[in-house]
């Protein structure tokens, strides 16, 4: 069965979607560049990232995280 398409709609929603996939591409580009500068300053690009996922964490998880992480580490010697 053939359904009815609205045009106009169907082009507007294409339409946002490849304006969002550009804005996506852009902030791609200024993330890189961020984590170029952060590099070029120095700083270890993997820790960092690590940095980023941590902070999303809530607090609680994070410490039982952590907690253990020591205990694991202790356990096999490092």
């Amino acid at each position: 069965m053939q359904e009815v398409v609205d045009s106009q709609d169907l082009l507007n929603t294409i339409s946002k979607l490849e304006k969002l996939e550009e804005e996506k591409n852009e902030l791609a580009d200024v993330t890189k560049d961020a984590y170029n500068e952060a590099k070029s300053k120095g700083y270890d690009v993997k820790i960092i990232k690590h940095i980023l996922k941590l902070r999303k964490k809530d607090k609680d998880a994070l410490a039982e995280e952590d907690s253990l992480i020591e205990l694991y580490r202790g356990a096999v010697g490092i």
